[in-house]
């Protein structure tokens, strides 16, 4: 466990900016998609700041916020919620 934590940590340090990717949503916009990743820099009152970016499909969306994740590690679980429900 130790081991995971201290990577965990390395991780987190080598992220740009000390960025971490905090939540990612996915929704459809007419006929493509949008992906909105949350970064935050872990300072209590600061906003996260919103990236967002259009895709053609849902699948190039969810690939997108893989990338960003991989970019930005979190040093925990991050929820990725992708709206799929019907109007």
């Amino acid at each position: 466990m130790k081991r995971i934590d201290r990577l965990l940590l390395q991780a987190r340090s080598s992220a740009p900016g000390g960025m971490e990717l905090i939540a990612a949503f996915i929704a459809p916009s007419g006929d493509s998609w949008t992906a909105a990743v949350h970064l935050h820099d872990g300072v209590p009152g600061h906003q996260p700041a919103i990236e967002k970016a259009t895709w053609a499909t849902m699948d190039a969306a969810v690939e997108h916020v893989r990338a960003m994740a991989e970019k930005y590690p979190n040093s925990r679980d991050v929820p990725v919620i992708i709206a799929d429900i019907p109007r």
